[in-house]
């Protein structure tokens, strides 16, 4: 896209006054009783609470106190939940709810203790609490919920959707969200409401994270009038796209549960590329908000994670002999990227389930190997080296924070369009050659970005929001056949066919070792005339080393086909290792096979046996000769 002056990016006239307003709304914000006065009000020893006296309390719907500062969620296998008195889910096996288990819940609590179930000395003076009559109490509490599951109903920070399909921010110890006005729009009040429980789900207390900037922007400049130019500084190797895909992950990344997709990043780059520099303005604009490592593991990436739906950076992601741990890492990636539950074993026999609803960004020199399925959820963002004595725009760290908030409110504001808008860009996208998984992620950065550019698309002359008539201009960048993601990525079939023709047989002919591909390739070219050539029965005895043979035309056949049996000790050794190997009498290859559109059922003979199996005719799988 065209460059533009640097006076086009000057800030309103009122954005000053706009962000003083934002500075005092945000001052009231944090002299509002954010602080917990655990216990103010609470009764001395013997008085009574509320116009009841101690002990004397009418049981509510759950067998508690209506006045009881801990929520009682239900149980589930011998564990019972609660929401404690600061907002925190809290889980106790029976054995656990003892004195310092409730005293646990109750914290700061203890006066109300005293009076919901007192413990009297022979002079009848309350000089504690009953703890065996409290237990009692809670667990039939939960007891009266029902069995509950953590994973379906607990909400940790991210953002997420309500039942009336508002977007919120659970901000740790605010959840944030505009009111609506009608039609589906967002008003521009920005609404804060006490973490709980809400609408059947349960968003517990957990540490602070910066909140959603407190003005609206609807008729301000947005946080993508200085991110985009400042990012375009970079070398990009599609520097009219990946800035803006950039900006696109950023949306991603604070939306986390409220997208129904969340696709990943990979940022490569070789030193002297601004990498680093890059990271470090990313980790700036989300603060604590990014889950950063530089080893991470899967492990440790969802044990911190628990109920968050909070972005991960994978710093160094680099390539490496043993791909046990990178694997790993894109498999937690993958199932964020949908929403898939994981479920791994556990203490006592008992697995646990983790689901993540995360948005992942890698960054490496030599990113390890990516499957299919890895490289349909992520773009690849490639940065060249800066040219010599280049020095980095910068953006201070706490602007950076600010610009963070902003793109947060500039997606509350908008929500309203966030449907329309992703469905416009998916079927814009499949007319540019891309398959569903194509326009999930491409539709999801794309339809992202146009949300956080919105009104200031003109400014910063992109084909985005009101400033685009139609996409077209993005059609060369975002064709499929463009696309440097989709370089190399073969279906399953394919990379399975693949795996066969590259494989060596071990006889030998001609003092060379041939493969598959090689043998098949030679008999398939033969000249009639030519003496040397490999012929059928020759053709047959090396693939037969394999596990393979060779079929004449015939049986609906027009032409010779490669006959791969469904299973064969030879095949077996053939795709050892592989993910294709299965078992010696249970092999997996065929399954993998039938998906090809050309695969054929067939019969064939290999060392005088009989198999049925999958047939690929010649010239189907080997390219002609031109000429």
């Amino acid at each position: 896209m065209p460059s533009r002056g640097d006076d086009d990016f000057l800030p309103s006239a009122n954005a000053g006054l706009a962000d003083v307003k934002a500075m005092i709304a945000d001052a009231e914000d944090e002299d509002a009783a954010y602080a917990l006065e655990l216990g103010r009000g609470d009764p001395l020893p013997g008085q009574k609470f509320e116009g009841v006296t101690p002990g004397e309390w009418e049981p509510g719907d759950d067998g508690l106190p209506d006045s009881c500062p801990v929520l009682p969620l239900g149980t589930e296998e011998g564990v019972f939940h609660f929401i404690d008195v600061i907002g925190q889910l809290r889980s106790f096996k029976g054995s656990e709810l003892g004195q310092s288990g409730i005293n646990e819940l109750f914290m700061g609590r203890h006066l109300w203790l005293q009076w919901a179930w007192p413990q009297y000395n022979k002079d009848k003076a309350i000089v504690g609490w009953r703890a065996n009559k409290a237990r009692e109490d809670l667990m039939g509490a939960c007891g009266r919920k029902g069995s509950w599951n953590a994973i379906d109903r607990v909400r940790g920070r991210g953002g997420w959707t309500g039942r009336d399909g508002r977007l919120m921010f659970h901000a740790g110890n605010r959840l944030v969200s505009l009111g609506l006005a009608g039609q589906g729009r967002a008003s521009s009040g920005l609404k804060k409401e006490a973490i709980g429980e809400l609408d059947g789900m349960v968003y517990p207390t957990r540490p602070p994270l910066p909140k959603p900037w407190p003005v609206s922007l609807i008729d301000q400049d947005g946080p993508a009038t200085a991110l985009l130019p400042h990012f375009q500084t970079w070398h990009w190797m599609r520097p009219d796209l990946d800035p803006v895909l950039l900006i696109g992950w950023l949306g991603a990344a604070y939306l986390g549960a409220a997208l129904r997709w969340r696709p990943a990043i990979v940022i490569m780059g070789d030193k002297a590329t601004g990498k680093s520099s890059l990271q470090e303005d990313v980790k700036a604009m989300f603060g604590p908000a990014l889950l950063q490592s530089a080893d991470a593991t899967a492990a440790g990436i969802y044990q911190q994670l628990k109920f968050d739906c909070l972005p991960v950076a994978v710093d160094e992601f680099e390539a490496k002999a043993d791909t046990r741990k990178a694997k790993a890492v894109l498999e937690l990636m993958r199932l964020s990227a949908s929403g898939a539950p994981m479920h791994r074993g556990g203490d006592n026999h008992k697995g646990t389930q983790f689901q993540g609803r995360s948005a992942f960004a890698f960054s490496a020199i030599n990113i390890p190997p990516l499957d299919p399925q890895d490289l349909s959820r992520l773009a690849l963002l490639r940065l060249k080296r800066l040219r010599e004595g280049e020095e980095k725009p910068i953006i201070p760290v706490e602007e950076l924070a600010v610009l963070g908030r902003k793109i947060m409110r500039r997606l509350l504001d908008n929500w309203h369009r966030w449907p329309a808008t992703y469905q416009a860009w998916r079927r814009f996208l499949a007319s540019c050659g891309h398959d569903g998984r194509g326009q999930d992620t491409f539709g999801t950065l794309m339809a992202l970005a146009d949300m956080i550019v919105d009104r200031d698309a003109g400014k910063l002359n992109l084909c985005l929001a009101e400033n685009a008539e139609d996409y077209e201009p993005w059609r060369e960048v975002l064709s499929s056949r463009n696309l440097i993601e989709y370089e190399g990525m073969f279906e399953n079939w394919q990379n399975c066919l693949n795996h066969v023709m590259s494989k060596r047989i071990e006889a030998w002919r001609g003092g060379t070792r041939h493969t598959v591909g090689e043998v098949l390739t030679e008999f398939f070219e033969a000249d009639v005339n030519n003496q040397d050539a490999i012929g059928y029965q020759g053709a047959r005895k090396l693939l037969e080393q394999t596990g393979l043979t060779l079929l004449r035309p015939g049986d609906g056949r027009d032409d010779y086909a490669l006959f791969i049996p469904n299973q064969h000790p030879a095949l077996f050794e053939l795709f050892a290792g592989s993910k294709w190997q299965g078992e010696m009498n249970a092999g997996t290859w065929i399954g993998a096979l039938d998906q090809a559109p050309m695969a054929l059922v067939a019969s064939g003979r290999i060392d005088g046996r009989k198999h049925r199996g999958r047939a690929f005719l010649l010239k189907d799988i080997i390219a002609e000769v031109e000429g």
